[in-house]
Formats: C-alpha cells, sequence, structure tokens
C-alpha cells in the first residue's frame, strides 16, 4: 500500500458574521461529505486527484457560500486548503491552496 496523504482544511468566517457558529461547514472530499466544525480539520487521504468543496448551510439553503479547487496530493504530501465565508451568504467564500507544508526533517549534527 502507497504512503497516505495529508489534507489539513481550515474554514473560518469574519467575527461579524457570528452567526455562523450555529452552523457546521460542509467539506467534501471528492463529493464525500463531512461536516466538520469551523476550523482546522485534519484528513488522512490516499494520493491522487481532489476536488475539495466547501459550503455550509443557512435556513433554507444547504449550500451558501460553495466554492472549490481541485489539487494533487502526492505519497507523504501535506497540503493545506484555507476557506473563508464570506458576509454575503449567497456569494462563493473565498478559497485557496497555501504553500505546501513543511514535512518534518530529522535533525542531523555534525
Amino acid at each position: 500500500m502507497s504512503e497516505m496523504a495529508k489534507l489539513q482544511v481550515v474554514t473560518s468566517y469574519s467575527p461579524l458574521a457570528f452567526f455562523y457558529a450555529f452552523f457546521k461547514p460542509n467539506i467534501a472530499l471528492n463529493g464525500r461529505l463531512e461536516k466538520r466544525p469551523w476550523g482546522t480539520q485534519m484528513f488522512d487521504v490516499p494520493p491522487g486527484d481532489y476536488l475539495v468543496e466547501i459550503s455550509y448551510p443557512w435556513l433554507f439553503s444547504a449550500e451558501c457560500g460553495k466554492n472549490s479547487l481541485r489539487l494533487v496530493l502526492r505519497p507523504g504530501a501535506v497540503a493545506r486548503v484555507t476557506y473563508r465565508a464570506g458576509l454575503i451568504r449567497y456569494l462563493p467564500g473565498k478559497i485557496r491552496l497555501d504553500d505546501p507544508i513543511p514535512v518534518a526533517r530529522a535533525h542531523q549534527r555534525s
């Protein structure tokens, strides 16, 4: 079996939109939906191509602020996706792939 990859998903909202705290964001990885609390979530996933979709429910709508991105995860990779919900619920939130997270390296003494 090949080495797994890690995907860190960070979801947030403006302090002015404090009422978002009452709803858990939707995080879908290749269509597989997870409802997780706002903040930082870590997923251990097999290497491959991923479609990351993030939204949040609001009253009569299941997917407000929906936005997505595609990425490729290699074995052992650690990637971070950041999503910030907007103040206007029906506009897409801001989503981005951050710089790769460095993998811890053993320190060698001379």
